[in-house]
């Protein structure tokens, strides 16, 4: 008796076990190789990295219509609506795309026509990746956009999650996600606009007191009674903005970290 009802976290969990997968393989690779002259295999990444996924390509969706991922937590693609065709298209999207684009940027890397065009493609690609994510969290259904465009559905005889479910392995997914939101999220904010913000807010918060017209910031000298004009302490590695306070280089570094994230969230949102 197959399931209907699958649980999100089960269909995203899959898809990171087929990514830790893959990066296992490579570093298989890479340690077997790590011997070789240096620049040897620099030429043949693409090549190699379309080989690991040919190969999980084959013994997984070909031979059992399920990723490995997807065989860990029981999971597989209803065989009534995999065609070849499907199967085709399925290998051209996740591998081909990928394939294609990687070896551009190897081989065209002084093109900038050729970049940009790749790298309009990505974020197209990203955009709509997003949208069919939002889809997924209200649906429940087709977890990956290639899934929701060849309207592949998942099944399941049962769910044993059993040796999938302890403390470590959960906090070990919980932030890889985290990492991948954030670089998602930094890969579609402008940098360096972010950079030229920040440092403007950074300048009316510091130096809106000592910046009028008819005054002048004196120079900052350290003495043994200085102290940091955010934590109010002795400052540990002592840092200065160009005005007469003293700062703490953490509590610089504290201060700036809070600030990108604070623009990052607040550049998407206007």
């Amino acid at each position: 008796m197959s399931l209907t009802y699958i649980p999100r976290v089960t269909q995203l969990d899959s898809i990171q076990l087929d990514k830790e997968l893959e990066d296992l393989l490579k570093q298989l690779v890479c340690q077997a190789t790590k011997y070789f002259e240096p620049g040897v295999l620099q030429p043949i990444l693409p090549e190699l990295d379309l080989l690991i996924r040919t190969w999980i390509f084959k013994n997984s969706l070909c031979d059992k219509s399920c990723t490995f991922g997807q065989q860990m937590l029981s999971l597989k693609y209803k065989t009534h609506n995999f065609s070849n065709k499907k199967l085709y298209w399925y290998f051209f999207y996740t591998i081909g795309l990928r394939y294609i684009r990687e070896r551009a940027m190897y081989s065209f890397t002084s093109n900038s026509n050729i970049q940009n065009c790749f790298n309009k493609m990505e974020t197209f690609q990203l955009v709509w990746e997003i949208i069919n994510f939002l889809r997924f969290i209200q649906s429940g259904k087709h977890p990956a956009l290639i899934d929701f465009i060849l309207g592949l559905e998942l099944t399941a005889d049962k769910l044993t999650r059993e040796d999938l479910t302890d403390f470590s392995w959960t906090r070990e997914l919980l932030w890889h996600n985290l990492i991948e939101l954030i670089g998602t999220v930094l890969s579609l904010v402008n940098m360096f606009g972010l950079r030229q913000r920040m440092s403007r807010i950074l300048k009316y918060m510091w130096w809106r007191n000592h910046t009028g017209p008819l005054s002048k910031c004196s120079p900052a000298t350290m003495t043994i009674h200085s102290t940091c004009a955010c934590c109010s302490e002795k400052p540990i590695l002592p840092h200065t903005m160009g005005c007469s306070h003293i700062f703490c280089y953490y509590c610089l570094m504290l201060v700036g970290i809070l600030f990108t994230f604070t623009l990052i969230f607040w550049a998407r949102l206007t």
